[in-house]
């Protein structure tokens, strides 16, 4: 009798075994689905399609791109947060994902609790400020300048409230003592035709979605927000160089997240997967021209990086009005 238990239990044992071992080298075996909170055709999107691109290669199965856009991207994370946790649906996403928690008490889920990181893809370089060409403006003090002879009153724009672009004007409005009236579009390029046609004064935005409006005229670009100067705008001064000397913004992330309840095992893989892709000279000159420079970390370190900008935006969110 006690033979036969044994034996019993080994089966049991070893199909536990042959299962979870089959169920980690095939994953995946169908196609996964990405979730992106913007509009197609942005910053976001372009470097979510460039991992998901990589991917399809290394797990020979297709990476859909679903861009599912609204409510600074609460929508798209409470889709993921409700799937189904087998590594099947996945959440590409920016800072708004853990500034969103720190302005709304209501949301449906925890960003801590029904999420686990899967891997960061990529840390900002810094942002470009740019206003309407019609106006005098060349450069930060006459901005500021221009600002005190309208009673220090600005409008600003951005792609809605609470992102990190409305994070980094409400910054430099905070910084710069004026009084900024934020304006909020449904995306970045709606905000940068805005101050093109001069419905507002300026904007903050990523320097990769500026290009073609700067070498037309459309906006006039007066400063860079990183720590060094951008390579793509050599001749641009940074903030600090403009006079504000201990402002810097730079901390824009990109980062893929998946339900909380997704085995680690698969988590891993795609981890695995996403770090090796990183680990690629073309990527990462891609991923520069968007304005990332790459810095790995497993989704341990990640959720450490995370934890600490939550703290450190929640400090922010706190000192400055942000509505």
């Amino acid at each position: 009798m006690k033979k036969i238990t044994y034996r019993f239990l080994e089966l049991i044992l070893c199909n536990l075994m042959f299962y979870g071992l089959v169920y980690g080298q095939t994953f995946p075996n169908k196609p996964i689905r990405l979730i992106v909170p913007f509009e197609a055709g942005g910053t976001s999107d372009f470097t979510a399609r460039l991992i998901a691109q990589q991917l399809e290669s290394k797990f020979k199965t297709s990476v859909i791109v679903e861009n599912r856009p609204g409510a600074n991207g609460v929508i798209a994370a409470g889709i993921v947060s409700q799937s189904k946790p087998d590594g099947y649906t996945l959440l590409h996403t920016t800072p708004a994902f853990i500034i969103n928690p720190l302005i709304n008490k209501s949301l449906s889920y925890d960003v801590f609790k029904d999420f686990v990181p899967v891997s960061n893809i990529g840390i900002g370089t810094g942002y470009v400020l740019v206003v309407n060409p019609a106006l005098p403006i060349k450069s930060v003090n006459d901005l500021l300048a221009y600002a005190k002879s309208k009673h220090n009153e600005l409008t600003y724009a951005s792609p809605g409230v609470g992102n990190a672009l409305h994070l980094a004007a409400a910054q430099f409005v905070d910084k710069t003592a004026i009084k900024g009236i934020h304006v909020p579009y449904k995306g970045t390029s709606a905000g940068l035709l805005a101050v093109s046609a001069g419905d507002v004064d300026f904007m903050i935005l990523p320097p990769t979605v500026v290009f073609s409006f700067v070498q037309s005229g459309k906006v006039k670009l007066i400063a860079f927000t990183g720590q060094k100067r951008s390579a793509d705008f050599p001749n641009t001064p940074t903030l600090a160089e403009s006079g504000l000397k201990d402002l810097t913004i730079s901390s824009t992330w990109l980062g893929w997240f998946a339900p909380s309840a997704t085995p680690v095992d698969v988590v891993n893989v795609i981890a695995n997967e996403i770090q090796s892709i990183l680990k690629d000279p073309e990527v990462q000159a891609d991923l520069m021209k968007s304005g990332f420079r790459v810095e790995p970390r497993t989704p341990v370190e990640f959720q450490g990086f995370l934890k600490s900008e939550y703290s450190r935006i929640g400090q922010i969110v706190k000192k400055i009005d942000l509505n």
